[in-house]
Protein backbone atom coordinates (compact mmCIF):
# COMPACT_ATOMS: atom_id res chain seq x y z
CA UNK A 1 0.00 0.00 0.00
CA UNK A 2 2.86 2.38 0.87
CA UNK A 3 4.49 1.66 -2.51
CA UNK A 4 1.27 2.53 -4.37
CA UNK A 5 0.94 5.81 -2.46
CA UNK A 6 4.59 6.60 -3.21
CA UNK A 7 4.07 5.91 -6.94
CA UNK A 8 0.94 8.07 -7.05
CA UNK A 9 2.77 10.93 -5.34
CA UNK A 10 5.64 10.65 -7.85
CA UNK A 11 3.20 10.61 -10.78
CA UNK A 12 1.39 13.72 -9.52
CA UNK A 13 4.71 15.52 -9.10
CA UNK A 14 5.71 14.67 -12.68
CA UNK A 15 2.37 15.87 -14.02
CA UNK A 16 2.90 19.18 -12.27
CA UNK A 17 6.39 19.81 -13.64
CA UNK A 18 6.09 18.38 -17.18
CA UNK A 19 5.08 20.83 -19.93
CA UNK A 20 1.64 20.44 -21.44
CA UNK A 21 1.51 18.35 -24.62
CA UNK A 22 1.06 20.07 -27.97
CA UNK A 23 -2.40 18.50 -28.21
CA UNK A 24 -3.42 19.98 -24.86
CA UNK A 25 -2.03 23.42 -25.62
CA UNK A 26 -4.27 26.03 -27.22
CA UNK A 27 -2.36 27.01 -30.36
CA UNK A 28 -4.13 29.75 -32.27
CA UNK A 29 -3.32 31.48 -35.51
CA UNK A 30 -4.35 35.12 -35.78
CA UNK A 31 -4.52 36.96 -39.11
CA UNK A 32 -5.14 40.70 -38.84
CA UNK A 33 -6.31 42.80 -41.78
CA UNK A 34 -5.23 46.29 -40.70
CA UNK A 35 -7.32 49.33 -41.56
CA UNK A 36 -4.83 51.47 -43.49
CA UNK A 37 -7.30 53.43 -45.61
CA UNK A 38 -6.86 53.02 -49.37
CA UNK A 39 -4.21 50.31 -49.24
CA UNK A 40 -3.44 46.98 -47.68
CA UNK A 41 -1.55 45.53 -44.71
CA UNK A 42 -1.87 42.07 -43.15
CA UNK A 43 -0.25 40.76 -39.95
CA UNK A 44 0.04 36.99 -39.43
CA UNK A 45 0.72 35.86 -35.85
CA UNK A 46 1.50 32.16 -36.03
CA UNK A 47 0.73 29.54 -33.37
CA UNK A 48 4.41 29.37 -32.39
CA UNK A 49 4.48 33.12 -31.67
CA UNK A 50 6.21 34.43 -34.79
CA UNK A 51 5.10 37.50 -36.72
CA UNK A 52 4.86 38.10 -40.46
CA UNK A 53 3.76 41.42 -42.02
CA UNK A 54 2.47 41.50 -45.58
CA UNK A 55 2.56 45.06 -46.99
CA UNK A 56 2.20 48.23 -44.92
CA UNK A 57 -0.42 50.40 -46.60
CA UNK A 58 0.33 53.92 -47.91
CA UNK A 59 2.99 56.14 -46.36
CA UNK A 60 0.33 58.05 -44.39
CA UNK A 61 -0.58 54.80 -42.60
CA UNK A 62 2.95 54.04 -41.40
CA UNK A 63 2.43 55.22 -37.82
CA UNK A 64 -0.94 53.46 -37.70
CA UNK A 65 0.66 50.15 -38.67
CA UNK A 66 3.50 50.59 -36.17
CA UNK A 67 1.00 51.34 -33.39
CA UNK A 68 -1.12 48.32 -34.34
CA UNK A 69 1.90 46.00 -34.26
CA UNK A 70 2.98 47.26 -30.85
CA UNK A 71 -0.55 46.83 -29.50
CA UNK A 72 -0.45 43.20 -30.63
CA UNK A 73 2.77 42.61 -28.72
CA UNK A 74 5.06 42.56 -31.74
CA UNK A 75 8.69 43.21 -30.82
CA UNK A 76 10.27 41.64 -33.89
CA UNK A 77 8.99 40.88 -37.37
CA UNK A 78 10.32 37.51 -38.46
CA UNK A 79 9.23 38.08 -42.07
CA UNK A 80 8.12 41.16 -44.02
CA UNK A 81 6.64 40.77 -47.51
CA UNK A 82 6.28 43.59 -50.05
CA UNK A 83 3.83 42.03 -52.51
CA UNK A 84 4.56 44.58 -55.25
CA UNK A 85 6.02 48.10 -55.38
CA UNK A 86 2.85 50.25 -55.51
CA UNK A 87 2.91 52.97 -52.85
CA UNK A 88 -0.44 52.00 -51.32
CA UNK A 89 1.14 48.67 -50.33
CA UNK A 90 4.72 49.58 -49.40
CA UNK A 91 4.59 53.23 -48.24
CA UNK A 92 3.87 52.34 -44.62
CA UNK A 93 6.76 49.87 -44.56
CA UNK A 94 9.21 52.77 -44.23
CA UNK A 95 8.03 53.48 -40.67
CA UNK A 96 7.89 49.74 -39.94
CA UNK A 97 11.48 49.14 -41.06
CA UNK A 98 12.64 52.12 -38.99
CA UNK A 99 10.92 50.75 -35.87
CA UNK A 100 11.22 46.96 -35.78
CA UNK A 101 13.95 44.40 -36.19
CA UNK A 102 13.21 42.31 -39.29
CA UNK A 103 14.47 38.77 -39.82
CA UNK A 104 13.78 38.44 -43.54
CA UNK A 105 12.49 40.72 -46.29
CA UNK A 106 10.67 39.22 -49.28
CA UNK A 107 10.09 41.36 -52.38
CA UNK A 108 8.43 40.71 -55.75
CA UNK A 109 11.60 41.83 -57.54
CA UNK A 110 9.60 44.15 -59.79
CA UNK A 111 11.67 47.30 -60.29
CA UNK A 112 9.72 50.52 -59.84
CA UNK A 113 11.19 53.99 -60.33
CA UNK A 114 9.45 55.74 -57.44
CA UNK A 115 11.09 57.44 -54.49
CA UNK A 116 9.03 55.31 -52.08
CA UNK A 117 10.32 52.05 -53.55
CA UNK A 118 13.90 53.37 -53.63
CA UNK A 119 13.70 54.50 -49.98
CA UNK A 120 12.37 51.07 -48.94
CA UNK A 121 15.23 49.23 -50.63
CA UNK A 122 17.72 51.67 -49.12
CA UNK A 123 16.41 50.87 -45.64
CA UNK A 124 16.60 47.12 -46.24
CA UNK A 125 20.20 47.51 -47.40
CA UNK A 126 21.17 49.92 -44.60
CA UNK A 127 19.83 47.56 -41.93
CA UNK A 128 21.42 44.54 -43.62
CA UNK A 129 18.13 42.62 -43.67
CA UNK A 130 18.30 39.30 -45.56
CA UNK A 131 16.56 39.95 -48.89
CA UNK A 132 14.80 37.42 -51.11
CA UNK A 133 12.88 37.43 -54.38
CA UNK A 134 10.79 34.23 -54.23
CA UNK A 135 9.75 31.85 -56.95
CA UNK A 136 6.40 30.21 -57.59
CA UNK A 137 5.72 27.37 -55.12
CA UNK A 138 8.37 28.57 -52.65
CA UNK A 139 7.43 28.03 -49.02
CA UNK A 140 7.89 30.73 -46.40
CA UNK A 141 9.19 29.22 -43.17
CA UNK A 142 7.29 30.81 -40.30
CA UNK A 143 5.81 27.94 -38.27
CA UNK A 144 6.32 24.19 -38.80
CA UNK A 145 2.58 23.67 -38.19
CA UNK A 146 1.68 26.01 -41.07
CA UNK A 147 2.24 25.97 -44.82
CA UNK A 148 2.71 29.37 -46.44
CA UNK A 149 3.23 28.99 -50.16
CA UNK A 150 3.83 31.45 -53.03
CA UNK A 151 1.23 30.83 -55.74
CA UNK A 152 2.33 33.68 -57.98
CA UNK A 153 5.11 36.21 -58.42
CA UNK A 154 6.52 37.76 -61.59
CA UNK A 155 9.33 40.29 -61.48
CA UNK A 156 9.15 40.61 -65.29
CA UNK A 157 5.46 41.57 -65.42
CA UNK A 158 4.77 44.73 -67.39
CA UNK A 159 2.20 45.86 -64.83
CA UNK A 160 3.17 46.23 -61.16
CA UNK A 161 -0.12 44.68 -60.06
CA UNK A 162 0.57 41.54 -62.07
CA UNK A 163 3.94 41.22 -60.36
CA UNK A 164 2.05 40.67 -57.07
CA UNK A 165 3.15 37.98 -54.65
CA UNK A 166 0.05 35.85 -54.04
CA UNK A 167 0.17 33.74 -50.87
CA UNK A 168 -1.83 30.83 -49.53
CA UNK A 169 -1.43 30.18 -45.80
CA UNK A 170 -2.82 26.92 -44.42
CA UNK A 171 -3.16 25.88 -40.77
CA UNK A 172 -4.64 22.40 -40.55
CA UNK A 173 -8.18 22.73 -42.01
CA UNK A 174 -8.30 26.54 -42.25
CA UNK A 175 -6.65 28.48 -45.07
CA UNK A 176 -6.14 32.07 -46.19
CA UNK A 177 -5.72 33.23 -49.80
CA UNK A 178 -4.08 36.67 -50.01
CA UNK A 179 -4.33 38.09 -53.53
CA UNK A 180 -2.56 41.48 -53.24
CA UNK A 181 -3.41 43.36 -56.50
CA UNK A 182 -3.46 40.36 -58.84
CA UNK A 183 -5.77 40.81 -61.83
CA UNK A 184 -8.40 38.37 -63.11
CA UNK A 185 -5.88 37.17 -65.72
CA UNK A 186 -3.50 36.16 -62.93
CA UNK A 187 -6.42 34.55 -61.07
CA UNK A 188 -7.11 32.39 -64.14
CA UNK A 189 -3.47 31.38 -64.28
CA UNK A 190 -3.38 30.45 -60.59
CA UNK A 191 -6.61 28.45 -60.53
CA UNK A 192 -5.52 26.48 -63.59
CA UNK A 193 -2.46 25.20 -61.70
CA UNK A 194 -3.33 25.11 -57.99
CA UNK A 195 -6.06 24.36 -55.50
CA UNK A 196 -7.29 27.84 -54.64
CA UNK A 197 -10.13 26.81 -52.33
CA UNK A 198 -9.77 28.76 -49.09
CA UNK A 199 -11.65 29.58 -45.91
CA UNK A 200 -10.71 33.27 -46.04
CA UNK A 201 -10.14 35.29 -49.20
CA UNK A 202 -8.58 38.72 -49.22
CA UNK A 203 -9.89 39.94 -52.55
CA UNK A 204 -7.47 41.27 -55.14
CA UNK A 205 -7.01 44.97 -55.84
CA UNK A 206 -9.24 46.26 -53.01
CA UNK A 207 -12.41 44.76 -54.49
CA UNK A 208 -11.91 46.26 -57.95
CA UNK A 209 -13.78 44.63 -60.84
CA UNK A 210 -10.41 44.05 -62.52
CA UNK A 211 -10.03 41.18 -60.05
CA UNK A 212 -12.31 38.65 -58.30
CA UNK A 213 -13.88 37.12 -61.39
CA UNK A 214 -17.00 35.00 -60.92
CA UNK A 215 -15.10 31.88 -61.98
CA UNK A 216 -12.31 32.53 -59.51
CA UNK A 217 -14.64 33.18 -56.57
CA UNK A 218 -16.57 30.03 -57.44
CA UNK A 219 -13.31 28.07 -57.25
CA UNK A 220 -12.19 29.64 -53.97
CA UNK A 221 -15.61 29.20 -52.27
CA UNK A 222 -14.62 31.42 -49.31
CA UNK A 223 -16.56 31.43 -46.05
CA UNK A 224 -15.10 34.87 -45.31
CA UNK A 225 -14.12 37.62 -47.75
CA UNK A 226 -12.09 40.69 -46.78
CA UNK A 227 -12.10 43.90 -48.80
CA UNK A 228 -9.33 46.35 -47.87
CA UNK A 229 -10.01 49.90 -49.08
CA UNK A 230 -10.46 53.51 -47.95
CA UNK A 231 -13.80 55.17 -47.39
CA UNK A 232 -14.97 57.37 -50.29
CA UNK A 233 -11.87 56.52 -52.35
CA UNK A 234 -11.52 58.05 -55.82
CA UNK A 235 -11.37 54.62 -57.53
CA UNK A 236 -14.88 53.51 -56.58
CA UNK A 237 -13.55 50.46 -54.69
CA UNK A 238 -15.08 48.05 -54.01
CA UNK A 239 -17.17 47.11 -57.02
CA UNK A 240 -20.78 46.19 -56.26
CA UNK A 241 -20.40 43.46 -58.90
CA UNK A 242 -17.62 41.84 -56.85
CA UNK A 243 -19.68 42.07 -53.66
CA UNK A 244 -22.59 40.38 -55.43
CA UNK A 245 -20.33 37.57 -56.60
CA UNK A 246 -19.19 36.98 -53.03
CA UNK A 247 -22.75 36.97 -51.76
CA UNK A 248 -23.66 34.41 -54.42
CA UNK A 249 -21.23 31.87 -52.94
CA UNK A 250 -22.39 32.59 -49.38
CA UNK A 251 -19.29 34.44 -48.22
CA UNK A 252 -19.53 36.79 -45.25
CA UNK A 253 -18.03 40.10 -46.34
CA UNK A 254 -15.89 42.29 -44.08
CA UNK A 255 -14.68 45.72 -45.13
CA UNK A 256 -11.85 47.71 -43.52
CA UNK A 257 -13.61 50.99 -44.44
CA UNK A 258 -16.66 49.81 -42.46
CA UNK A 259 -15.36 47.27 -39.94
CA UNK A 260 -11.91 48.83 -39.28
CA UNK A 261 -9.27 46.28 -38.21
CA UNK A 262 -10.47 42.73 -38.92
CA UNK A 263 -9.05 39.69 -37.10
CA UNK A 264 -9.58 36.05 -37.98
CA UNK A 265 -8.64 33.65 -35.17
CA UNK A 266 -8.43 29.90 -35.70
CA UNK A 267 -7.25 26.76 -33.93
CA UNK A 268 -6.92 25.05 -37.30
CA UNK A 269 -10.43 23.62 -37.24
CA UNK A 270 -12.83 26.41 -36.32
CA UNK A 271 -12.46 30.14 -36.92
CA UNK A 272 -13.97 33.35 -35.60
CA UNK A 273 -13.97 36.88 -37.02
CA UNK A 274 -13.81 40.07 -34.95
CA UNK A 275 -13.44 43.74 -35.81
CA UNK A 276 -12.39 46.90 -33.99
CA UNK A 277 -15.44 49.06 -34.72
CA UNK A 278 -17.56 47.74 -31.88
CA UNK A 279 -19.87 45.63 -34.02
CA UNK A 280 -20.47 41.92 -33.64
CA UNK A 281 -19.06 39.65 -36.32
CA UNK A 282 -22.51 38.73 -37.55
CA UNK A 283 -23.53 42.33 -38.09
CA UNK A 284 -20.38 43.01 -40.07
CA UNK A 285 -20.95 40.21 -42.54
CA UNK A 286 -22.97 40.50 -45.71
CA UNK A 287 -26.15 38.41 -46.01
CA UNK A 288 -26.23 35.67 -48.64
CA UNK A 289 -29.42 37.21 -50.00
CA UNK A 290 -30.30 40.92 -50.12
CA UNK A 291 -32.43 41.90 -47.15
CA UNK A 292 -35.61 43.87 -47.78
CA UNK A 293 -34.85 45.98 -44.72
CA UNK A 294 -31.24 46.71 -45.64
CA UNK A 295 -30.57 50.39 -46.31
CA UNK A 296 -29.85 51.31 -49.86
CA UNK A 297 -26.18 51.42 -50.70
CA UNK A 298 -24.93 54.98 -50.76
CA UNK A 299 -23.29 56.02 -54.02
CA UNK A 300 -19.55 56.50 -53.91
CA UNK A 301 -18.77 60.20 -54.28
CA UNK A 302 -16.96 60.93 -57.51
CA UNK A 303 -13.86 63.03 -57.10
CA UNK A 304 -14.08 66.34 -58.92
CA UNK A 305 -11.42 66.73 -61.60
CA UNK A 306 -8.57 69.05 -60.83
CA UNK A 307 -8.56 72.42 -62.60
CA UNK A 308 -7.40 71.89 -66.16
CA UNK A 309 -3.83 72.96 -66.80
CA UNK A 310 -1.71 71.07 -69.28
CA UNK A 311 -3.55 68.08 -70.80
CA UNK A 312 -1.03 66.36 -73.08
CA UNK A 313 1.93 64.45 -71.61
CA UNK A 314 4.52 62.01 -72.94
CA UNK A 315 4.40 59.75 -69.88
CA UNK A 316 3.33 59.49 -66.23
CA UNK A 317 6.52 61.11 -64.96
CA UNK A 318 5.69 64.28 -66.87
CA UNK A 319 2.01 64.15 -65.91
CA UNK A 320 2.75 63.87 -62.18
CA UNK A 321 4.76 67.10 -62.30
CA UNK A 322 1.47 68.88 -62.95
CA UNK A 323 -0.95 66.44 -61.26
CA UNK A 324 1.00 64.68 -58.44
CA UNK A 325 -1.84 62.26 -57.63
CA UNK A 326 -2.61 61.32 -61.23
CA UNK A 327 -5.93 61.97 -62.96
CA UNK A 328 -9.32 60.28 -63.14
CA UNK A 329 -11.10 59.09 -66.26
CA UNK A 330 -13.21 62.24 -66.48
CA UNK A 331 -10.15 64.51 -66.57
CA UNK A 332 -9.00 65.91 -69.97
CA UNK A 333 -5.44 64.74 -69.28
CA UNK A 334 -6.49 61.10 -68.77
CA UNK A 335 -5.03 58.65 -71.28
CA UNK A 336 -5.97 54.97 -71.25
CA UNK A 337 -2.39 53.89 -72.02
CA UNK A 338 -1.27 55.48 -68.74
CA UNK A 339 -3.95 53.60 -66.76
CA UNK A 340 -2.07 50.31 -66.56
CA UNK A 341 -4.38 48.62 -64.06
CA UNK A 342 -7.49 49.80 -65.93
CA UNK A 343 -9.15 51.13 -62.77
CA UNK A 344 -10.16 54.49 -64.22
CA UNK A 345 -7.23 56.41 -62.73
CA UNK A 346 -4.06 57.17 -64.64
CA UNK A 347 -0.60 57.63 -63.17
CA UNK A 348 -1.56 57.07 -59.54
CA UNK A 349 1.31 56.57 -57.13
Amino acid sequence: MKNIIRLLATLLLLLCILPASSEAATSELKVHFINVGQGEAVLIQSPNGKNMLIDGGPKTAGKTVVSFLKNKGVKKLDVVVATHPDADHIGGLLDVLNTFQVGQFIDSGKVHTTQTYYDMLQLVDKKNIPFQVPKELDKIALDPNMIIRVLHVNELAEDTNDASIVLKATYNQVSFLLMADASSEIEDEIRSKFNVQATVLENGHHGSETSSSAAFISNVKPSVAVLSYGKNNAYGHPSSVVEKRLQNVGAKIYRTAVDCDITVTTNGVKHTVANSCGKSASSASAPSKPSAKAPAKQPVPVAKPAPVKQTVFKNCTELRKVYPKGVGKSHPAYQAKMDRDKDGWACER
